[in-house]
């Protein structure tokens, strides 16, 4: 069982200005662990820019204290929302938010801002973690 955070472009985007949005998205996700959600990884989708990530609601504790060890922060979904807030900024771009059980998009990150109803999900969505986060359960076996 899984379940991801789409985002894409809301408009076809060149394919050059594909290439230095995933360089700078890359770039703004190197410096963390990303254990406690997958990293913005972007794809051509028939000209919009695209992906969709998956929150890890039990990151395993060993990893958490490695990564903390070596310096490295751990990467959240409000992280993600914050990278796609740059990208939109720095390049000009929205993005349309969804996940797997909304119904159609959540909302936009327009010039750099978050959509308020996106803002909601994900702060829900965080708080599910940090609560789960002292449970040992897999939810891949749900």
């Amino acid at each position: 069982m899984g379940f991801s955070v789409a985002y894409e472009t809301a408009e076809l985007i060149s394919p050059a200005l594909q290439r230095e949005m995933i360089a700078v998205t890359n770039e703004l996700s190197s410096d963390r662990a990303w254990l406690s959600c997958e990293p913005p990884l972007l794809m051509n989708r028939g000209g919009i820019l695209g992906g969709a990530s998956k929150p890890n609601f039990s990151p395993h504790p060993d990893e958490l204290a490695a990564a903390k060890a070596a310096g490295e922060r751990d990467g959240t979904l409000s992280d993600l929302i914050q990278i796609l807030c740059s990208v939109s900024s720095q390049f000009d771009v929205d993005w349309v938010i969804s996940h797997d059980c909304s119904n159609g998009p959540l909302g936009c990150i327009r010039c750099g801002r978050c959509d308020p109803e996106v803002q909601d999900q994900c702060q829900v969505l965080s708080e599910l973690a940090e609560e789960l986060g002292g449970c040992d359960l897999d939810l891949d076996d749900l």
